[in-house]
């Protein structure tokens, strides 16, 4: 894992993984990171909760 913080300004901080999200050899995530991490990439910590729900792919509730 690579990451780039802005300690002055959250919003701006950077990170990558060197494989992928997943840590499941089959899952789709498992080594998608992998181009951005050799071509020295990466994506945008998200902080705030807005930035984060818009960015998101998917959403999972949680119901008891």
């Amino acid at each position: 894992m690579r990451m780039i913080v802005d300690m002055a300004n959250l919003e701006n901080s950077l990170t990558i993984n060197s494989t992928g999200q997943s840590g499941h050899a089959f899952h789709p995530h498992y080594d998608d990171m992998v181009d951005s991490w050799r071509k020295i990439g990466y994506y945008s910590m998200l902080w705030d909760k807005d930035a984060v729900v818009v960015n998101a792919a998917a959403h999972l509730t949680l119901i008891p």
